[in-house]
């Protein structure tokens, strides 16, 4: 994230037409409502957004929100802007690892300019299936993270590599986030109480989307990675394949411009090897594509 000027901040909540802002550096935080002219051109302010600020007058409601800074991306589903970074949890041990949900939310990623991080919990269990997770994702070139009770120097590049950023944890019940969560935030998150413990809860009851400042980064409560359908936030088949990095790269020396990578001859991504693009990943890929491929063509 940029530095901010000192009548800028960002937005890390909104309720009932009110929004919580916040700054590191200088210190600000305080509540403000838009300008009419939002309502008028329906735009609505998300969690993430950087907006330039002024005084209202109203000592209940002291600031106004004047402008929202143009957007690195924009979330339909969870509703938010900016995000920097997707931290997807995944399990060594259990539960068993979802790699089709892992598949899909590096793509939605990739696809919004958001850099999918993994986080492999549980490192120090089961050797066989690390080595499987990093036969999948390497050639993909994701930052991974191997992180296990007895791996402290991995934590702290992790926690270095999102320092300024706004991030948001996804992955499967089980997996460890509420640990990764409090191992990364403890401090703060101490103070707050509030994201800790909805993360320990093991089921997700938020209603509304909220930032929550680390001292470090912003990181994000955010319900509904897990449940995303691509076709339905309207992620087309070839917006899905230059989610894959591996994929995007091969296919510009495939033979026809708007190959699907399923079975067209003379195709790069289908003539790669295990090195290019981990085959299980590509089949995945492939189930993936059609499922988003048919969501479409029944729509017409």
């Amino acid at each position: 994230m940029k530095k901010l000027n000192t009548n800028q901040a960002v937005i890390v909540k909104g309720i009932a037409g009110r929004y919580s802002l916040h700054r590191y550096e200088p210190y600000f935080e305080g509540i403000a409502v838009p300008r009419g002219i939002f309502r008028k051109n329906k735009i609505t302010p998300l969690p993430g957004d950087l907006v330039e600020y002024s005084a209202s007058g109203d000592p209940d409601i002291p600031f106004i929100i004047e402008k929202i800074l143009p957007r690195k991306n924009e979330l339909k589903r969870p509703p938010m802007a900016n995000l920097d970074i997707l931290l997807i949890t995944v399990s060594a041990e259990l539960p068993v690892p979802d790699f089709y949900l892992v598949d899909r939310m590096t793509a939605y990623a990739n696809i919004l300019n958001i850099a999918p991080y993994i986080l492999l919990t549980k490192t120090d269990i089961d050797d066989s299936s690390v080595a499987a997770i990093l036969d999948n994702y390497r050639p993909a070139g994701f930052p991974i993270y191997q992180l296990g009770f007895s791996n402290e120097a991995e934590l702290l590049r992790l926690k270095k590599d999102i320092r300024g950023e706004i991030v948001a944890f996804a992955g499967q019940s089980g997996v460890g986030k509420s640990t990764y969560l409090n191992l990364l935030f403890e401090d703060s998150l101490m103070e707050t109480g509030e994201l800790s413990n909805k993360a320990g809860r093991g089921k997700q009851t938020t209603r509304h989307i909220e930032l929550f400042p680390t001292g470090i980064s912003y990181v994000a409560d955010t319900p509904g990675f897990q449940t995303i359908n691509l076709a339905e936030i309207d992620i087309t088949g070839a917006q899905f394949a230059d989610g894959y990095p591996e994929i995007k790269k091969l296919s510009e020396y495939c033979r026809f411009n708007n190959c699907t990578h399923l079975q067209e001859p003379g195709c790069a991504v289908l003539a790669a090897g295990s090195e290019q693009i981990n085959p299980e990943r590509l089949k995945r890929y492939q189930f993936l594509r059609r499922e988003i491929d048919s969501f479409y063509d029944n729509m017409y």
